[in-house]
């Protein structure tokens, strides 16, 4: 009798008299014993839910907008305005910097810059005068010297067709008897030395026209050098430099956003990131996934967001990047020198939805990203699926027989499917039917005992 128990707790009876009780449960034990019931069966009720299929990874909480504040003056901060946590708007002040010697520079700077362009203005006025007189004097023949060499050649010329006359007197003289051939020698004489002259007259005039020449082109390149020299704005460039250097010097927030880092300190220079401005609003999470999942994840993709900080409450969020090549880190670039391999990883992106004042930037966040999602369908575990010689599939189903259970097949089409269960379709299935999960020896037409711990709720 002992060994009644166990088939009574397999079997679920309601309002039966005490005689039918005792007739089932020999019935049962008589069958078991001959290897035709099974007992402890588990199953299911069969109900159309939501199927979905997910991979989950974690990431760092950061925000999607996020500047650092640099400066690239050399003079130590005067004044810091903000602390770590302050709100602050685009152009708001966030630092100043000391810039008394600044100042001094600017004064020097503008002191040099104004002599300087006074004596640029002077030798530009004497430079154009110079060559205007230069040009006036080659164009119009007015050089002293080009003159005092006109004048010269002019002397020379009388001076020789005076002598001219004279020798082609004497000639005649010697003729007539009235000269001797000394007086025309000593005429010829006089007659060679003034030609000589005459000659030496003109290349005067040559050379006082290419003095007046050279002149010119010195006084233009002269003027031209004083145009350069006047055009020359390096100084002024100089200054305005200077200036926007001492604009420079009041450090402002490059945007909107909360005050995440300061590294700002009265009396230091500053010689890395000042701060750090990010929009706490408008977070993203850069989270690894694997190589064999990576192709299964797209832009777009529903991602459920959850931190410890913040228990079981989900965030609502979206892969909005799927990085084209895998993420290099220090260690597989090491375990590769070594000869080692380590499996690729892959950066997605996603963006959390709205504005959620309980997530905060580095928080670590656990990412369900969705794949894909199925509603109002019909669920079974893997399990419970049988295939045919043909390749079909089947669902066994408990259907009632008196006080137990008979196996019956149900024919079913595979839907979606997940790491544990299976989307199915098919004309035979209802809602609320009892699935058979654990299927291994069981067959169609078998009566079987259901586990009293499944779940029996549903219509049979």
């Amino acid at each position: 009798m002992k060994k009644k128990k166990p088939v009574k707790k397999g079997i679920v009876i309601a309002a039966v008299s005490a005689a039918a009780v005792i007739v089932i449960v020999v019935a049962c034990v008589v069958s078991s014993r001959a290897g035709g019931t099974k007992a402890n069966i588990s199953y299911i009720p069969l109900q159309k839910t939501s199927l979905q299929d997910s991979i989950s990874v974690t990431g760092t909480i950061r925000s999607n907008g996020s500047s650092d504040v640099y400066s690239s003056l050399n003079q130590p901060v005067e004044k810091v305005s903000v602390s770590v946590g302050d709100t602050v708007k685009e152009g708001d002040i966030l630092a100043v910097l000391d810039t008394s010697s600044l100042s001094d520079d600017i004064r020097q700077q503008e002191s040099a810059a104004k002599a300087a362009d006074s004596s640029a203005s002077l030798s530009f006025d004497k430079a154009r005068s110079d060559y205007q007189a230069a040009l006036d004097a080659y164009n119009n023949e007015t050089a002293p010297e080009l003159t005092a060499a006109k004048d010269s050649l002019s002397t020379a010329q009388s001076a020789l067709s005076a002598e001219q006359q004279a020798y082609a007197a004497v000639q005649a003289a010697l003729g007539s008897g009235k000269a001797t051939q000394q007086d025309v020698d000593a005429e010829l004489a006089k007659l060679k030395q003034a030609q000589q002259t005459y000659a030496s007259a003109q290349q005067g005039v040559l050379t006082a026209k290419a003095q007046t020449q050279q002149n010119l082109k010195e006084a233009k390149s002269a003027y031209d050098a004083a145009v350069a020299k006047s055009s020359d704005k390096s100084g002024d460039i100089a200054l305005e430099k200077l200036k926007k250097q001492m604009q420079q010097s009041v450090i402002t927030a490059p945007r909107d956003g909360t005050v995440t880092q300061c590294n700002a300190a009265v009396g230091d220079v500053p010689k890395t990131a000042m701060f750090r401005v990010e929009d706490t609003s408008d977070l993203i999470v850069d989270a690894e996934v694997k190589e064999i999942d990576v192709g299964k994840v797209k832009t777009g993709d529903k991602v459920a967001v959850t931190t410890d900080a913040t228990g079981k409450t989900k965030f609502s969020g979206e892969v909005v990047r799927v990085a084209p090549a895998a993420t290099e880190s220090p260690s597989a670039a090491g375990q590769a020198a070594v000869g080692q391999s380590s499996e690729p990883t892959f950066t997605v992106r996603v963006h959390i939805d709205g504005q959620n004042p309980n997530l905060r930037i580095g928080m670590k966040a656990k990412l369900n990203i969705v794949l894909e999602q199925k509603d109002n369908v019909f669920v079974v575990p893997y399990d419970s699926l049988v295939q045919k010689s043909d390749g079909s599939y089947v669902v066994y189903t408990a259907k009632p027989d008196g006080a137990l259970y008979r196996v019956a097949e149900v024919p079913v089409t595979v839907g979606m499917e997940t790491d544990v269960s299976t989307e199915v379709t098919g004309s035979g299935l209802q809602q609320g039917m009892k699935i058979i999960t654990g299927t291994d020896g069981i067959s169609s037409g078998q009566i079987v005992v259901l586990s009293t711990g499944s779940s029996s709720s549903g219509e049979d």
